[in-house]
């Protein structure tokens, strides 16, 4: 049987507050949102809103979660307020991580006082502001993030997340909430299971300019994996619906992007071409946005592509020509391998200059190898789910410029002939070092067509 909250009564509303005038107006006095309001995050009077989206710099703005964990332990909030209205409303409208932990963090304010120092809590609300911050594209150590729980902690989201939220919902979304709740006492109780991140997420597009288009199948832990691979810049799709209608995010993971990936002018873009203009479908935040969780986004991600292309095609060109001229690395390189593989990888490959683009499959292999990704060489395992290294080598002979394949492998035997025979430019077993990356750009340089004098 589901337990009651004690200090707190989650209220969903049909939809969220336009502003704080409608905030204010509808609900009582000792009233808390978190992220309810399609407005700045603060205090006025007797209410309350923990938020990091709307009218913030989001790098400096901290998780709803942290700021409720600050107002609780700091700002002694909850022995303030519940003198004068027990239990607190505490209005909602979804059940992601930062909602279900700052709810959390609301109702058990006494029980935080005695474990506030346990690490495992302490790790999960610092860690949980680093993703929430960065909308989920945070580089993480994945395992880590399995063996400390916190999968495990957030599995009735990603559960509720992937059947995709409603109209009246509001039942799922207080559920789900308590049973995040439940699962926080049961952390801090010894009884923390483990739940392993096993989603693939499909790159659908690689641009050019630094972004990916990225189907999440409808998991939040695809950000996760997308971050471990190295993506910054990022379209994605949330889920399908069953009207037809799509949910999306854009996510600028790092703020110094800012002159090329342009959140603000995107989901303008966006908003414009959408069939219903007169509907706010689109905001967010200076670093992540989206479309409307509820009413859904009227767009194909094609169409999301053409736009983007245009857009960040454009403030890439006028980024090149306003900074001084740079001679950018000739090694494009798109590694094909499964997301913890291609983990060992991509840090190697930065810091020897070269541009990395990846996937997973031969599918989307085929879809990054197109003219505009200027591609010098691929890095692949042997296996892949869809094929193996032996496809890519026939699709790197189909490029405009031939684009050798050097083949990555736990170990070798006497058969390395035979897979050079087979088509690999090159074998690479582990340990993966810097030194054997060098190396075989090394040994690429003559091969592959240096640049243009006018490339960039």
């Amino acid at each position: 049987m589901e337990k009651d909250f004690r200090y707190i009564e989650l209220r969903v509303p049909p939809r969220r507050f336009e502003n704080w005038e409608r905030f204010l107006a509808a609900t009582p006095e000792y009233s808390i949102g978190l992220e309810v309001i399609d407005d700045t995050p603060g205090r006025r009077g007797n209410h309350i809103h923990f938020d990091h989206h709307s009218g913030v710099v989001r790098e400096a703005t901290m998780s709803a979660a942290m700021q409720a964990y600050i107002a609780v332990r700091q700002g002694r909030l909850m022995q303030r307020w519940l003198p004068h209205q027990c239990p607190l409303p505490v209005y909602v409208w979804n059940a992601d991580q930062d909602v279900c932990l700052a709810s959390f963090i609301l109702e058990y304010h006494e029980l935080l006082e005695q474990f506030h120092s346990d690490p495992l809590l302490r790790w999960i609300v610092q860690f949980n502001n680093k993703i929430d911050v960065c909308g989920g594209l945070y580089p993480v150590d994945l395992a880590e993030l399995v063996r400390n729980h916190f999968t495990w902690v957030f599995e009735p989201f990603r559960e509720q997340r992937m059947i995709g939220k409603t109209e009246g919902d509001e039942g799922l979304v207080r559920l789900t909430i308590r049973r995040v709740c439940d699962r926080l006492e049961d952390l801090l109780q010894g009884r923390a299971g483990i739940s392993p991140i096993t989603t693939v997420p499909e790159i659908l597009y690689t641009s050019p300019h630094g972004f990916v288009i990225a189907d999440e199948k409808g998991d939040p832990n695809s950000r996760l994996v997308l971050a471990a691979q190295g993506h910054t810049n990022l379209i994605s799709l949330v889920c399908r619906r069953k009207n037809g209608r799509y949910t999306y995010s854009v996510i600028r993971g790092s703020p110094y992007d800012e002159d090329t990936f342009q959140v603000a002018g995107l989901i303008q873009a966006f908003q414009a071409a959408e069939d219903l203009p007169d509907a706010r479908i689109w905001g967010g935040s200076n670093l992540a946005a989206g479309s409307d969780s509820e009413l859904g986004s009227s767009l194909p991600w094609t169409r999301l592509r053409d736009i983007a292309e245009a857009i960040v095609g454009e403030a890439s060109r006028k980024y090149v020509t306003a900074a001084p001229r740079e001679r950018r690395s000739p090694f494009g390189i798109l590694v094909v391998m499964h997301p913890a593989e291609t983990a060992k990888l991509h840090g190697l490959l930065h810091e020897c200059g070269a541009e990395v683009f990846t996937a997973s499959t031969c599918v989307e292999a085929s879809r990054a190898l197109h003219p505009g990704n200027s591609l010098r060489a691929i890095f692949s395992t042997r296996w892949l789910p869809d094929g193996g290294f032996r496809d890519l080598v026939e699709m790197g002979k189909r490029c405009p410029e031939p684009t050798p394949l050097i083949l990555f492998l736990p170990q070798v035997d006497g058969g390395w002939i035979d897979l050079l025979e087979a088509g690999a430019f090159d074998l690479v077993v582990e340990p993966y070092r810097r030194e054997k990356i060098e190396r075989v750009i090394a040994e690429l340089a003559p091969y592959t067509r240096a640049p243009s004098a006018t490339e960039p």
